[in-house]
């Protein structure tokens, strides 16, 4: 079984290691709305299913005091950027006047984004409000959104939301969708001082087929020579610059960013996602490809995939971070061939991934999610402990160093 965390590295390389996960453990509060900018970005993502496990249906008192034990529980382990979800399915987690209040944590009588944004900030932590604007209700429950413009669309069989495998999904390449999309955003950044708007791979759903867009992509062609797969592409395109402009015109630095699917084919044909030209057009502050797969994976191995994704923003504007999949540890990765068992018989996986990182110029590190590595399952608690472990082990042989 590797270790590497007992191979010799450079004193350089710990100290910016120390730099790199100190940055976020525990200070005290800086008396300002906002945390400064860390140099590099330790982060975690708190997804809604997090919100399901540690909070539903708590009193605002209780939910207080979960979100105290988990900005606790990630500066124990170095984190300063959280990655928290406000809207999931067309759902709000905060009170919208665009967005039905989500019903995943109960009848909320309290503003969960802004809790969490209040106690991560006075504990000198940064926040981003998590975004899936495409992704919507069930198709079993078109209610759940009623009075808004996406009732009326389901009502009438509009192709500005379509079903797909039992749920409904937007459409990015009409223009009301896409200002709905920014009305979302700009709300947000209007109520709330948080640090930035975040979005992952939740573009067009893997299984969308011709009925999807038939209508317009039919009009388009009309006068238009665009392949299906260009067309698709373009609309994402088109919806993440107009979240970049409504970004930018908000004057107090707040950061835009994508998580991708690690595997770049994928992105380009199943999720018609073009990260390479948000870079190339400087619409994202970061990209995070979810490079979710071990060191020995026969297909898409840690190492040399985080190298293609260095590759595409080497001497751009548009900062790396690696996405890890926390949610691996301790159990056997069914599609890894013979590297199936790595992440059972290695418990200092996310350690060596993180070094890896930095050691190659990444500007962070972002594990998914929470309850993997704080609330794990039974079965696997024993591997997600020594993980901790080797995390607080790395971050301990840094900090002696870079005094």
């Amino acid at each position: 079984m590797r270790n590497s965390l007992h191979l010799p590295i450079s004193k350089l390389v710990l100290c910016l290691l120390a730099v790199f996960l100190l940055c976020g453990c525990a200070e005290e509060s800086t008396g300002q709305a906002n945390p400064s900018e860390p140099k590099y970005t330790t982060g975690i993502w708190f997804s809604y299913l997090d919100y399901q496990e540690t909070a539903r249906g708590k009193t605002e008192a209780e939910f207080a005091d979960v979100i105290d034990q988990v900005i606790s529980d990630l500066q124990s382990i170095g984190v300063n950027t959280v990655y928290v979800h406000a809207e999931a399915f067309t759902d709000a987690f905060y009170n919208s006047e665009i967005l039905p209040k989500t019903t995943l944590l109960g009848e909320l009588t309290y503003d969960p984004l802004q809790i969490f944004t209040d106690k991560a900030h006075a504990a000198d932590m940064r926040v981003e409000a998590w975004i899936n604007p495409l992704r919507s209700v069930s198709t079993d429950h078109p209610e759940a959104v009623e009075g808004t413009i996406l009732y009326d669309w389901i009502k009438r069989n509009d192709e500005r939301i379509r079903p797909v495998e039992g749920r409904y999904y937007l459409n990015p390449a009409y223009p009301e969708v896409r200002e709905f999309v920014c009305s979302v955003v700009n709300e947000i950044l209007d109520k709330y001082p948080v640090d930035g708007i975040h979005m992952d791979d939740y573009f067009y759903p893997a299984e969308t087929d011709q009925r999807f867009d038939a209508y317009i992509y039919g009009e388009t062609i009309q006068t238009e020579d665009i392949s299906i797969g260009d067309f698709r592409r373009r609309a994402v395109n088109m919806m993440v610059k107009e979240i970049s402009d409504t970004v930018r015109k908000h004057k107090n630095k707040v950061r835009f960013g994508i998580s991708v699917a690690g595997n770049l084919e994928n992105d380009l044909n199943l999720y018609f996602a073009d990260p390479q030209a948000w870079i190339d057009e400087k619409l994202i502050d970061y990209l995070i490809p979810q490079v979710y797969w071990g060191f020995d994976h026969p297909v898409k191995p840690y190492r040399e995939t985080l190298k293609q994704w260095m590759a595409m923003t080497e001497g751009t504007e548009t900062e790396l971070y690696a996405g890890l999949a926390a949610y691996k540890i301790g159990l056997e990765d069914g599609y890894a061939g013979d590297g199936a068992q790595e992440w059972v018989e290695n418990t200092d996986m996310l350690a060596r991934q993180i070094r890896y990182a930095l050691e190659n110029n990444c500007s962070g590190a972002v594990c998914f999610r929470y309850a993997s590595l704080f609330k794990p399952d039974k079965s696997v608690l024993g591997n997600v402990e020594k993980e901790i472990v080797n995390i607080k082990k790395l971050i301990s042989d840094s900090e002696k160093l870079s005094d």
